[in-house]
Order: structure tokens, then C-alpha cells, then sequence
């Protein structure tokens, strides 16, 4: 007869503590960002179309312009689905905390700054495209399991279909490959897993391609900002993203160049961030897979500066493989009340680091600053 086990009111507090500031930080910062007609970036990259021709990135602008009504409705449209994104992937990892009961080890994962909490303590770097990718890996997990022939083929089939808008919507994603792999050949769990394999790389490969081949030129911003103001929005999202369409390949490693020492100090990020997987005996069985993710995940550190995102995805690439496992293979000792509350509150990753002469620097990120700094927000209204 299963025992069952009373659920930890004080850890169950401190993660839903963590992930509801987090989200609330987040959601907040860029609704008001979408009431001010949006981020050249967060929501520009989105907007990238087919003007009249194939473009790389675009099928995403299309679909959506095809379906949002013209002016700022648009934006709200996008909004609600990149915040939509996230709730597979955040019910995902709650669910999870109630299977492992809370335990120190799944909060750390879970929680991390580099987790779930990366969207919250640097907003900017929240309700990018790699939440596609998120999303077709979370459907694929969630296949591995006991369910019915019917509905495992209807996880797959969304899955594969998310993963086709991901990729031709932003080709980075095909960085997510040996996640995908993990998925379906790690374990003997899904039926044509080979097959399926093939058909995600076929397809990751085609986008990565085509990427290559429609790169854009001169002329490519123009035509994608002339399709975002027939829309009925504004040219202060043709900067940023769309910019980026007609800049070369020199054009993103001299700037990856040019800040190499500030980059260092992602190397200590890192270490913090893969903490929750290095201690886990998942890596030691699985290390293989491991090394493969942080191999796939290498070009973008070669050819974007948005370092903090990079590892963040690198984090919930791997997170979910761990979490679609074994869960006793992510539990570690040394995750304990006191090094866990360090750990999920102490620091945070700026998604890009400063590269303007009056940026402050590294600045202090993470849970404890933003309640500091909502306290002094609250002390300064009522005095």
C-alpha cells in the first residue's frame, strides 16, 4: 500500500515565493514595454515576416500577422503568446516539484537563476523564441510517458510542428538538437524514435540551411520594417532584431570580439548555473549527453553576445531531460535549506552584458535585489 507523504509547507513556500516574483516581475515589465509599443529585440524579432520573399526567421510574423488584427492589437496578440509559451513549460517544472515533494535538489533546479527565475531578475532577456523550442522539447518529454497511444501521437505530432515554426522562426533552435535526441534515444520509451530523431534533424538542418541561403542583405530591413508599418505599428521596432537581419556574419563576431573581457565574467555565471546539474548523478550517467548539449549550445557563444540567455538555455535544455528521467538522478545531498536559499536568491544573469561606456557594469541581479529594491520603493512612498 503507497504511503503518502505530507507535502513540505515551508519548501513548497519558498518555490512558489521564488517563481511567483519571478513571473510577476516579468509579465509586469513587459506589459508595460508592449504598452509603449514594444521592444526592438523582445518583440521585433517576432515581427520578422516574408515581405513578398522568403526570409530567415520569418514564418513566426507571418502566421501571426496573418491572424492579429493591425495597430497595437497586434502587440496584445503577441503578448498573450509569448506569455501563453510559458505555461506549458512552468507547469512542467511545478509539476515536477510535486512529484520529487520538494526537495532542496528541485527547488535548486527548478528555481535557479538560471532556470525559471532567469526571466524575473533580467526582464529583457524573457519572451524570446527560444520559448518555442522550450515548448517542443516539454511536449516530447511529456510523450515519454505512460499514456495512451492516441494522445502520445498527438504530443508528437505538436511537438513536431512547434519545433518547424521554432526553427524557421529563429534557426538557433537547431541547437537543441541533442536535447531532442536525449528525448528519444536515451531510453527505449517512444516507438520510431530513430525515425523521429531524423526527421526533427531533417528538419532543424533545413531551417539552419535556408538560414545560410536567405540571409538577408542591405535592403532585407526595409522590407520587413515596410511590412511591420502596414501593420499599423511603429518604425521604433524596425531597429534592434530586424536591423540585425541585414548585417553579415563579421558583423556579429567583431562585436563578440570587441567584448571578450567583459565576457568573462559569464565564465563565473556559468559555474553557478550548471551547479544543480553538475552535482546530480544524471550527469554521471548521463555525461555524454550532457557534453553534447553544451557542444550544440557553443556556436551561439561564438556568434551572439546575449550570453545570459545562452546559458539559460542551455539550463532548461538540459532541465528537462533530467526532469523527463529518473527522478532520483537529480537529487544531491548537498542541497540543503541554507544552501539552496543562497543559492535561488543571491545572484542572477544579466541576459546580454553592458557594452555602452555608461552601463553600470555587473550590476546586482537576482531575488534579494528586487525585494530590496521593492522596500526601498515601499519606505521612500510612505515617507
Amino acid at each position: 500500500m503507497r504511503v503518502e507523504r505530507p507535502l513540505p509547507i515551508a519548501r513548497m513556500f519558498v518555490a512558489f515565493a521564488v517563481l511567483a516574483i519571478s513571473a510577476y516581475v516579468a509579465i509586469d515589465a513587459y506589459a508595460t514595454t508592449i504598452a509603449r509599443g514594444g521592444n526592438d529585440h523582445q518583440t521585433g524579432d517576432w515581427l520578422i515576416s516574408y515581405p513578398g520573399m522568403f526570409v530567415r526567421r520569418g514564418m513566426f510574423g507571418e502566421l501571426l500577422f496573418g491572424i492579429a488584427p493591425p495597430g497595437q492589437a497586434t502587440l496584445w496578440v503577441l503578448f498573450a503568446i509569448q506569455v501563453a509559451l510559458y505555461v506549458p513549460l512552468i507547469a512542467f517544472f511545478i509539476e515536477y516539484l510535486f512529484r520529487a515533494n520538494f526537495s532542496w535538489s528541485a527547488i535548486a533546479l527548478a528555481c535557479s537563476p538560471a532556470a525559471l527565475g532567469f526571466i524575473g531578475w533580467d526582464p529583457l532577456g524573457g519572451f524570446r523564441k527560444e520559448t518555442l523550442g522550450f515548448l517542443a522539447l516539454v511536449l516530447l518529454a511529456l510523450a515519454r510517458r505512460r499514456v495512451s497511444s492516441p494522445l502520445r501521437g498527438l504530443l508528437l505530432a505538436s511537438s513536431l510542428a512547434i519545433w518547424t515554426i521554432g526553427v524557421f522562426s529563429w534557426e538557433s533552435l537547431a541547437f537543441l538538437l541533442p536535447g531532442v535526441g536525449f528525448l528519444l534515444l536515451a531510453d527505449r520509451e517512444l516507438p520510431l524514435r530513430r525515425t523521429l530523431a531524423s526527421v526533427y534533424a531533417l528538419i532543424g538542418l533545413a531551417a539552419f540551411g535556408s538560414s545560410v541561403l536567405f540571409h538577408g542583405n542591405k535592403d532585407t530591413p526595409g522590407l520587413l520594417c515596410g511590412a511591420i508599418v502596414q501593420q499599423g505599428l511603429g518604425t521604433n521596432l524596425c531597429t534592434g532584431a530586424i536591423a540585425w537581419i541585414g548585417r553579415d556574419l563579421s558583423a556579429s563576431l567583431e562585436l563578440v570580439d570587441k567584448y571578450v573581457p567583459v565576457h568573462s565574467g559569464y565564465l563565473v555565471m556559468l559555474a553557478l548555473a550548471v551547479l544543480p546539474i553538475a552535482l546530480s548523478p544524471w550527469l554521471r550517467r548521463y555525461w555524454a549527453w550532457g557534453l553534447a548539449a553544451l557542444i550544440g549550445m557553443a556556436p551561439l557563444f561564438v556568434l551572439g553576445i546575449d550570453y545570459g540567455r545562452w546559458i539559460h538555455i542551455l539550463v532548461i535544455e538540459l532541465a528537462i531531460c533530467m526532469i523527463a528521467g529518473n527522478r532520483a538522478l537529480i537529487e544531491s545531498k548537498l542541497w540543503n535549506p541554507l544552501s539552496v536559499a543562497l543559492f535561488v536568491s543571491l545572484w542572477g544573469i544579466p541576459h546580454a552584458a553592458p557594452t555602452v561606456p555608461w552601463a553600470a557594469g555587473w550590476p546586482f541581479k537576482g531575488l534579494a535585489a528586487t525585494l530590496i529594491n521593492w522596500a526601498q520603493s515601499g519606505l521612500l512612498r510612505v515617507w
